[in-house]
């Protein structure tokens, strides 16, 4: 290895899996939001804006998904990590929503 830089034989692999990972958790998403806006009764305002914000989200992720992975790439590559704090952010932020809407759905309803 005397020529060669010691690192990870196939430095796009694993950010490949993450993305992948990424874009099955985002269709998740999605599919719970559309869920919610055809099945939830009625026609709360709480959860048509829930489940519109949680629509954006998963569709921004998919749709950025093959440039974050070029990045990720890159930069996994040259050694350097990569942690996409934001996007986990507004990830936590938009599946604690949903879960808050949901709860406070199901408690409304079953009464």
């Amino acid at each position: 290895m005397s020529g060669e830089q010691a690192g990870h034989r196939d430095p796009g692999l694993q950010p490949e899996r993450t993305t992948l990972a990424w874009v099955r958790t985002a269709v998740g998403l999605a599919a719970v939001a559309f869920l919610c806006l055809r099945y939830v009764p009625g026609s709360s305002v709480m959860v048509q804006v829930i489940g519109t914000w949680t629509i954006v989200v998963a569709s921004a992720v998919v749709v950025t998904a093959r440039s974050r992975n070029e990045r990720v790439a890159e930069r996994f590559e040259a050694g350097r990590t990569v942690y996409p704090f934001l996007q986990l952010l507004v990830l936590t932020v938009t599946v604690a929503g949903l879960a808050g809407a949901s709860a406070i759905i199901i408690l409304v309803v079953g009464r």
